[in-house]
């Protein structure tokens, strides 16, 4: 790969696994995963390592859109099953993972599968481990093609996950955007009074001169 095309070589390159994935990517699977998501009663992401970002994205939206979404945090390998320890059922776990594949989420989704857990999998391909656990399995396209692994696939079927899950449940999400709005202005969350204080100062200070 020459260093003058990199930029383009690169961006190519994931252009081409969003086509894939677009391609192959099981429907009936996507549309049963929101489906399960929908119906369950408290809903754990895992992600590990590179894929941790991916898992955080995840829970951040769908935060927004389901009650009891846990984002599962990988310290150390003890903690991962003190986090889930009471998964049943009525829950689902969304596990991701891509090569090399994480032992951790590898044995959390066998204990949810033991726990008869729905699980759900976001991975590279049909014969990835994790699908040994998994109902539904959402396969995106990635690979190394330089020192980092490519995931914008992956984060693409997640966008599509998130919208999909909105669009399921459009009112109730925006009733609570709405109320995150009212709080985000009461407790001045996003900078407009750190702007006052810098104004308010300045006019101090103008005055001070006068």
């Amino acid at each position: 790969m020459k260093k003058a095309r990199i930029l383009d070589d690169i961006m190519n390159s994931d252009i081409a696994k969003i086509e894939e994935t677009l391609k192959n990517i099981d429907r009936e699977a996507f549309n049963n995963a929101v489906e399960t998501i929908l119906k369950a009663k408290k809903i754990y992401i895992i992600g590990i390592r590179s894929c941790a970002p991916l898992a955080e994205f995840l829970h951040f939206y769908m935060n927004l859109i389901c009650d009891n979404v846990v984002l599962v945090t990988t310290n150390t390998p003890s903690e991962v099953f003190e986090q889930m320890i009471h998964v049943n059922e009525k829950d689902v776990v969304i596990g991701i993972s891509f090569p090399r594949y994480s032992m951790s989420t590898l044995k959390a989704l066998e204990f949810a599968s033991n726990q008869m857990a729905k699980v759900i999998t976001l991975t590279n391909s049909a014969h990835s481990p994790i699908n040994l656990y998994s109902s539904c399995n959402l396969i995106a396209k990635s690979e190394m093609v330089s020192v980092v692994d490519s995931l914008v696939a992956p984060l693409s079927v997640i966008n599509a996950l998130v919208s999909a899950l909105y669009l399921k449940k459009n009112d109730e999400v925006l009733k609570r955007l709405e109320m995150l709005d009212k709080v985000w202005d009461d407790y001045q969350v996003y900078g407009s009074d750190e702007l006052n204080q810098i104004e308010e100062s300045v006019v101090i200070k103008e005055n001070e001169e006068i």
